[in-house]
């Protein structure tokens, strides 16, 4: 056991044209995330304009599927759909409920510069696209949960926030993880 073990150097596999795809794909998905943190803060909002409102299963199955999206190796094309449904709920609900369209925001932008709250944001997004998997799966069974769907909002809407509220954000989100995990399949 006291032995030593030396890797060699990583290298990539495939040529420039994937390392391209690849740098694409990470683009896209990031776009993608942005547009999510703008839906959850639209979706919240009008949650709290109006209480005891919850947006119907089809706005959180964009949710969910854009989460998916953002995280999992995807074609660039389905991302743009995700990207274009997304703002296309988050116009909907903005004028149907009448609050204010939420703002995309560059959360992966805040979390490289490091700022205020990076360590949390990556900690609570990490959380949203590791419960989108099992969210997607029991969303396909038919199988949908409003506590789920409300945490995912609403830890996406915290994302977005300015100085946000650390134990809140990880709150909704480890609530989301929880959920999604224990979804009946």
């Amino acid at each position: 056991m006291g032995e030593k073990v030396v890797h060699g150097k990583v290298e990539g596999i495939g040529g420039e044209e994937l390392r391209e795809r690849i740098r694409e794909v990470a683009g896209l998905q990031r776009k993608l995330v942005a547009e999510l943190v703008g839906l959850g803060a639209t979706m919240r909002a009008a949650m709290d304009a109006n209480p005891g409102f919850v947006p119907c299963g089809h706005a959180f199955g964009v949710v969910i599927e854009g989460l998916s999206a953002s995280a999992g190796h995807v074609e660039p094309a389905r991302i743009r759909e995700a990207c274009e449904a997304v703002r296309a709920r988050s116009k909907h609900v903005a004028e149907h409920r009448g609050v204010a369209r939420g703002s995309a925001v560059d959360v992966l932008a805040r979390i490289e510069r490091g700022e205020r709250g990076a360590e949390t944001r990556a900690s609570a997004l990490a959380c949203l696209q590791g419960a989108a998997p099992y969210a997607l799966r029991a969303m396909e069974l038919g199988q949908m949960s409003d506590e789920l769907d409300v945490a995912l909002v609403s830890a996406l809407a915290g994302l977005g926030a300015d100085e946000p509220d650390a134990a809140e954000l990880m709150g909704h989100a480890a609530r989301a993880a929880a959920l999604a995990m224990a979804l009946p399949l």
